[in-house]
């Protein structure tokens, strides 16, 4: 089973190799402050299918919440 990975060792430019590109894409939306109804709505997606995707990030990532998520690994740089 694969190591789970610690936020605070993933910063930069390593933590957006770890996500897929549909994860970085709602990654950089968390980071703008959408909600997850936001998100859905923006890519046509269901409420339940954005939240398993922040569930995703998060549990690849080590965050624990949305905001640790921003704060920890730095988004708001990555985002352009």
């Amino acid at each position: 089973m694969a190591e789970e990975t610690n936020i605070d060792k993933v910063t930069g430019d390593a933590w957006p190799k770890l996500l897929s590109p549909r994860e970085r894409q709602i990654a950089k939306m968390i980071a703008r402050g959408l909600s997850n109804k936001d998100v859905a709505r923006k890519l046509g997606l269901s409420d339940g299918t954005v939240k398993l995707h922040v569930h995703r990030i998060l549990r690849k990532l080590g965050a624990k919440s949305r905001h640790s998520l921003i704060v920890q690994a730095g988004i708001r740089s990555f985002h352009k």
